[in-house]
């Protein structure tokens, strides 16, 4: 089975409670609520009037609902490879913000189905972690107009995970938690994206190679000393 396909049955199970297994996920080991990280990503984007933003797997729509809800004058398409994440969005949108101001589609983000250089921003929360990042980070930049900013927030990873045995381990352990507190599906979908987490070097360096000027990130907090530091990642293609 395709790690997408891994991921997709992850979260379609997990989808009906998504923001509460998440939120007390971030705060065991970030000290991080998920709406307090999600909040400080979109305190970071400076929105202005008429654009048009693109989140990308955006789940159950948490950063639409909190761009919106700020009276921002703008557009927010959302896009997630796992249709139960976005049934439960698009519920928690209402139907009047979803008609007028946010639209959520279902999509790959390895192959996003949008024209190029047609958003003023793009953001990502949490989940470059599940794809390949190499191949996303194309697409972003294919996608964005000039000028244009790529902005996100995920796990960061430590330059001591680079060891092939260390890396390993971590994917069991990886495992072996997520298959005690959540089930088999997630574990697999966890161990997994071990392999897709970088250090704030890594990243400096693909956003790089892909055309990405203005590259700046910062670590954030986190409460635990063998968690590595979630990292806020801005970019702009010129």
């Amino acid at each position: 089975m395709e790690e997408k396909d891994v991921v997709v049955e992850a979260f379609t199970e997990l989808a009906p409670r998504y923001e509460s297994v998440v939120n007390n996920e971030l705060n065991r080991f970030w000290g991080w609520s998920y709406q307090g990280f999600i909040q400080n990503l979109i305190d970071h984007i400076d929105i202005l009037d008429e654009e048009l933003l693109l989140d990308i797997a955006t789940g159950t729509g948490v950063i639409p609902r909190l761009i919106l809800q700020k009276n921002y004058n703008c557009k927010v398409v959302g896009i997630d490879i796992t249709f139960a994440m976005l049934q439960n969005g698009k519920r928690k949108l209402g139907e009047t913000i979803f008609n007028n101001k946010a639209f959520l589609t279902t999509g790959d983000a390895m192959y996003m189905p949008f024209s190029s250089a047609s958003y003023d921003q793009i953001v990502c929360g949490l989940a470059t972690h599940h794809m390949q990042v190499k191949q996303l980070i194309s697409e972003v930049f294919r996608i964005l107009k000039q000028n244009g900013m790529f902005s996100l927030a995920d796990v960061g990873g430590a330059n001591w995970w680079r060891n092939p045995l260390t890396n390993f381990l971590i994917k069991i352990l990886a495992y072996i938690y997520f298959f005690f507190t959540e089930n088999k599906k997630r574990a697999w979908a966890e161990a997994a994206a071990v392999s897709n987490v970088f250090t704030a070097e890594d990243w400096h360096a693909i956003l790089s190679a892909a055309g990405f000027e203005n590259i700046e990130i910062t670590k954030l907090k986190s409460n635990k000393f063998w968690v590595p530091q979630p990292l806020l990642i801005q970019a702009t293609k010129l």
